[in-house]
Order: C-alpha cells, then structure tokens, then sequence
C-alpha cells in the first residue's frame, strides 16, 4: 500500500509532452508531497482503502516520507470506531458537504476540494455527526458503498459489522433446488429468521453472521414466539447497491439480486421471526448494501 505519495515532476517537455511554450497557471497551485493515509474526499477514501493511492487527493505529507515516524502512520493501524454512530441502526448515509470557500482567495484556496461527511440515517434524516474523510478511513468495522449523486449532491453507505457475528449459528441445508438458512443470534437462542435462497445463493456464511447478530440486537428479538414483522417500508431499489432489488411477497419479504461475475442470479425469502419497524427495516437495508461494498 503507497503511504508516501511524491508530488509528480515532469521534463521539459511538460506534463502532457507538449511543452511549456503556452500559457499555463500552475505556478498558483499547490503541489506537495502527499499522504496515503489522509484522503479529502471519496476517490482517496475508497483508493486508500483498497491500497490503490496515487497522487491527487489527499492531504500533504508532514514527516517527508518518514512513515516510521510518523502519528499518522501509527494511527491509521489502529481500530477507531467513528464517534457518534447512533445506536441501534447499522447502516448510516454519508453526505459529503463541501467546505464553503474562502472569502478573497482566487486559485489556491486551502478549503477548494475539501469536504466533510455528514452522517444521516437511512431515511435521510441528519443525526447531528460529522466526520473527517481520515476518520471514515480508520475506522474497520464500517464498510463503505460505491458513491452516488442526487438531487442533495455526493453521498455513500457506511455498513458497520457487528462485533457479535462470531457468536451468531446458521443453520444451512439443501432442499432441492433451493437453499435454507436458518439464523440465530447465538447457540441456544430462538430462530430469528429462515430465508430460502433460490437460484443460488448470493451471499457469504459472514454475510448471514452479520444479519444475525443486526437481528438478535432489535428490541424484542428474543421474546418468544415474536410475531412475525414484513420490513415495512422497505424500498424497491437503494442507491449505490447494483443489481439489488426489495419486494414483498404475502407474509415475506424478497431481496433479488440480478447475476454478476461472482454469484449467479438470486431470490432470497426472509420469514422473519422479529417485530416489524423501522429497525429491521435498517437491518434488511444494511445487509443488502453489505452484499455491494467496495471498501
């Protein structure tokens, strides 16, 4: 992964080979050596994430390339959840608002493509967090979507995975042509939900653990016999999560994901044995952009 990022230098013959014989401004910009590890908007999120850094995009280096040395370096291995997440729902909306700029400055305005990330809840309402794109990067347990535009402007998915997925059982068995799982959230504990996968199966063993552990978390999860919720309010589709769509079918609900490279094309059926709302409304939502994220 490139951590250190040295600003480029180019020969006579200019940066795109046709000379510097024209008029050019970039004697006004800014061009330093720059970090890997502090992205300032969503390619160098996602870029840094993946171990794909190149220059552009990130903030500059302080310690000129002595990484070992560096608070930055040594932050970014550590696990730091972001501050503020709201309880109870594991799927957030990052909105990216620019910074406003500088009053007076012409071409090197230090706030001109920097932004900061409002966390919203899925419905698109503000929680009141922002963060720093270098928090969003150093947080591990929060998975990010492909990015999107609407009407609001730039904005992504942050999926967080639940620390109590290592104790979740899924019971999976065969019947034909379809696949059952059956979920719980820990060895013991009641059903939570048996979804039927037909035409394969779209998802990871983890995929469910995480599903699991989101539904035993919901208030009234391990009350017995619990009625049975359908999700309402789920939406058809969901921004930035491709090939994905939602329905309900009678006393079920459906998630259908068309086929890619990876999976084949799918129909997955939740019977679910948790109170309906809004909660597992989210924890359906989380689990479907869980089967997209990139980083």
């Amino acid at each position: 992964m490139p951590l250190f990022l040295e600003q480029p230098t180019y020969g006579p013959h200019g940066p795109d080979g046709q000379g510097w014989n024209r008029l050019s401004l970039n004697a006004h910009f800014d061009t330093r050596h720059q970090c890997g590890l502090l992205p300032i908007g969503y390619t160098g999120l996602f870029e840094s994430r993946t171990g794909r850094q190149g220059w552009g995009g990130y903030d500059r280096c302080g310690k000129a390339g002595a990484c070992g040395a560096c608070p930055v370096s040594a932050l970014s291995g550590e696990q730091r959840p972001l501050e503020g997440w709201p309880a109870g729902t594991p799927l957030l909306l990052g909105r990216v608002r620019p910074w406003a700029l500088t009053p007076g400055a012409l071409l090197a305005d230090p706030a001109g493509g920097r932004s900061d990330v409002h966390l919203m809840t899925w419905q698109g309402e503000d929680t009141g967090v922002k963060a720093d794109w270098q928090s969003v990067r150093n947080d591990y347990g929060a998975r990010i979507s492909w990015t999107f535009r609407d009407a609001e402007g730039e904005a992504f998915w942050l999926v967080r995975d639940n620390p109590d997925a290592g104790a979740a059982v899924v019971r999976t068995k065969q019947l034909g042509a379809t696949t059952r799982h059956a979920l719980y959230g820990c060895s013991g504990g009641p059903r939570l939900a048996l979804l039927t996968c037909h035409g394969g199966c779209a998802h990871e063993e983890y995929h469910l653990r995480h599903l699991a552990a989101d539904l035993a978390g919901l208030p009234g999860s391990d009350a017995p016999n619990a009625s049975r919720g359908l999700a309402g309010g789920l939406p058809e589709f969901l921004p930035a999560a491709p090939g994905i769509s939602f329905a309900h079918e009678a006393r079920h609900v459906e998630i259908r994901r068309s086929a890619s490279r990876q999976y084949p094309g799918s129909t997955t059926r939740f019977a679910l044995d948790v109170p309906d709302g809004t909660a597992t409304t989210s924890v359906l939502l989380a689990y479907a952009v869980r089967l997209v994220t990139v980083g």
